[in-house]
């Protein structure tokens, strides 16, 4: 496994013990953010805007 797959293993598993599960789709977008097709910051302003109230 490769080292960007690996991060994002661990974040779902972290995520997981605090019984905070990630959806498919999220995790799909953690790949990208992990093999550099877009920044932590352009994911971040896209969860902020979908859950904004």
């Amino acid at each position: 496994m490769d080292r960007e797959m690996q991060g994002v293993q661990n974040v779902v598993a972290t995520m997981a013990i605090e019984n905070m599960y990630l959806s498919k789709d999220f995790i799909n977008e953690l790949i990208k953010v992990a093999r550099g097709e877009k920044t932590s910051e352009e994911l971040r302003q896209e969860v902020i805007l979908r859950h904004a109230r």
